[in-house]
């Protein structure tokens, strides 16, 4: 890690990373604010706002990916910082209004689901000569840090500043992203383009795009995989502050404590997975964080059992434990996706699984919020994680019998 800190590209490019995910979470804290301070229905506008965010990425997630093959990655990335500076200032005027309000969001979401495409595409280019787990756990944990250190910081900028203020420094934070990466060279390569990529069209090229991927035997079983974890993860992030507040009943204080220690188990379990790839294969440690993750779910029964007699500080080590299990399968998923998709499918193949896993996360939201209501808090997220094991045991089985046949098949190749 500490060579690839030392390369002034990837430096350049995380920089500008960091900004622009400091300007969304910045951002989403003071959207969050504006609506639930100044309409007439705070929860269902907070709702709709998050919503509202997160929506563009996986509905359009896919019809990216194939610009993101015929274009460099520089200029869908520097547009994009550059709509989202005009977007955010067009929030200024109309943050009374907030059906307005909602249209600049979706059409800033709109824009992020254009940047994140590109920004996977590209890290391959960024890394070159060093290890993509390396640079993919380094993202995901500043990605992490973010989440937390955005939302405080907004929460000061509005403290001390206007809504307005905040706003214009939203901007800025875009504009500082687009200067950096419209300064990378590396950044204007053109994709590598496929036989019949000049031939084919939008739709086609599309299609040829999920085919290709899903062609991928490594590729496939990250989207079955996909499925029930992030179902799981939207589920237990629509409960978990529910838990920490309503079932706990954690003070203000203790329930930012709570949030540091789910984020750092995130950063741990990010810096965690390099010398874990290095040592078992993508696969077998996606089943395995899958394992950690359900397990540290279940381990919430007894943490509410030893809360009384022992303190929150079970319950932060709860979370830590949480945090880990839901950091490190961020990693091999990253991995397998970025080191196994074929050079001119990666930009449909990063759209095309970025897109699956934020539909789901939306889904297991949904799902996350009925499932409290019809079992309770506590008892929706043990439930989840009891049904990520056995999907993990049919992963695992799945697994085993498809390596057994790549061996028989080998080994019937040699012996004829």
């Amino acid at each position: 890690m500490i060579e690839l800190l030392k390369d002034r590209t990837y430096i350049r490019y995380w920089l500008a990373v960091v900004a622009s995910f400091l300007g969304d979470a910045i951002t989403k804290i003071t959207l969050i604010y504006v609506v639930a301070t100044e309409t007439s229905d705070p929860v269902l506008y907070v709702s709709l706002v998050v919503i509202a965010q997160m929506l563009p990425s996986g509905v359009l997630g896919a019809f990216v990916g194939p610009l993101a093959d015929r274009f460099p990655a520089r200029g869908l990335m520097v547009g994009s910082d550059l709509v989202r500076v005009a977007l955010v200032l067009a929030m200024i005027p109309v943050r009374d209004s907030p059906l307005l309000l909602l249209v600049l969001i979706l059409f800033t979401g709109i824009a992020k689901a254009f940047f994140e495409t590109a920004r996977i595409t590209a890290i391959p280019l960024i890394v070159r000569g060093h290890s993509i787990p390396t640079a993919v756990a380094l993202f995901q944990s500043t990605n992490h840090t973010l989440n937390l250190v955005g939302p405080a910081l907004g929460g000061l900028l509005l403290a001390f500043g206007s809504v307005s203020a905040v706003f214009v420094i939203d901007a800025a934070t875009f504009v500082i992203s687009a200067v950096l990466l419209g300064s990378m060279a590396v950044l204007r390569e053109v994709p590598v383009p496929g036989p019949d990529s000049g031939r084919e069209s939008y739709w086609k090229s599309l299609g040829t795009g999920i085919s290709g991927v899903l062609a991928v035997p490594s590729l496939r079983f990250l989207a079955v995989i996909l499925v029930p974890v992030m179902l799981v993860l939207g589920l237990f992030t629509t409960n978990l502050n529910s838990q920490l507040l309503n079932v706990f009943d954690l003070s203000a204080f203790y329930f930012g404590l709570a949030q540091a220690a789910f984020g750092a188990g995130c950063v741990i379990g990010a810096l965690t997975g390099p010398p874990l790839v290095r040592r078992f294969s993508d696969r077998g440690l996606l089943i395995g964080s899958i394992v950690l993750f359900g397990v540290s779910l279940l381990l919430l029964a007894p943490t509410g059992r030893l809360r009384d007699a022992l303190g929150v500080g079970v319950v932060l080590a709860w979370c830590v434990l949480a945090g880990i299990g839901s950091g490190l399968f961020q990693v091999p998923v990253a991995n397998t996706l970025i080191s196994d998709l074929p050079e001119e499918l990666r930009g449909r193949g990063v759209g095309l699984l970025n897109a699956l896993m934020v539909n789901f996360t939306i889904i297991g939201v949904i799902v996350g919020g009925l499932a409290a209501d019809l079992m309770g808090i506590a008892e929706s997220i043990i439930v989840a994680g009891g049904l990520l094991l056995p999907a993990a045991a049919v992963l695992a089985a799945a697994s085993v019998r498809d390596r057994n046949n790549r061996k028989d098949r080998s080994g019937a190749g040699v012996a004829s």
